[in-house]
């Protein structure tokens, strides 16, 4: 018909089952890790830390999908719980909030390229980390670089990340 108004009838319909419901056998094979080491008396770069690894544990990232680590963890506020901690800017280290989650952007990457996965934005700090060797980081700062990769396998994959007394680890778990 020639309307200028149509009225549709909205239905709306839920996933039998969500990803938050997948169990492990979706997920049996360990596909790629990485481990970091931290200074777990700097509190507050220690929080943020857990923080991150909160945020992107027990994601899963479907087949063609894009992973985006800003996206994932959101804006770093204190309402969000991140502290200052220090960071780079600008050629120097310098207190700001958030200050440490380049450690987990770093350790997430490490574990990705073992996964073999696709990498679409990555960029490394103007300085070498204490915590991988030059080259092998992967900075971010919220609204301007980001970490991103994607899910280049035929099944989805899942990550897995803790910290905890000076250790930091991310697996990805899949299907080999």
């Amino acid at each position: 018909e020639d309307k200028e108004q149509y009225e549709i009838t909205l239905t709306i319909t839920k996933p039998k089952v969500t990803t938050s419901q997948i169990g492990s056998e979706a997920f049996p094979d360990l596909v790629g890790t990485f481990t970091t080491r931290y200074d777990a008396s700097l509190k507050n770069r220690s929080t943020n830390l857990e923080i991150a690894c909160q945020k992107i544990n027990d994601k899963v990232v479907m087949p063609g999908e894009t992973f985006s680590y800003n996206k994932t963890l959101g804006e770093r506020t204190p309402a969000a719980g991140y502290k200052n901690a220090a960071v780079y800017e600008n050629g120097k280290v310098v207190d700001g909030i958030g200050g440490g989650i380049c450690q987990i952007s770093s350790t997430l990457y490490n574990a990705v390229i073992k996964a073999n996965l696709g990498i679409v934005e990555r960029r490394n700090h103007q300085f070498v980390t204490s915590y991988v060797k030059a080259g092998q980081d992967a900075t971010v700062v919220y609204g301007m670089t980001d970490f991103k990769f994607k899910n280049t396998r035929k099944y989805a994959v899942k990550i897995k990340a803790s910290c905890s007394n000076g250790i930091a680890t991310v697996s990805i778990y899949g299907i080999k």
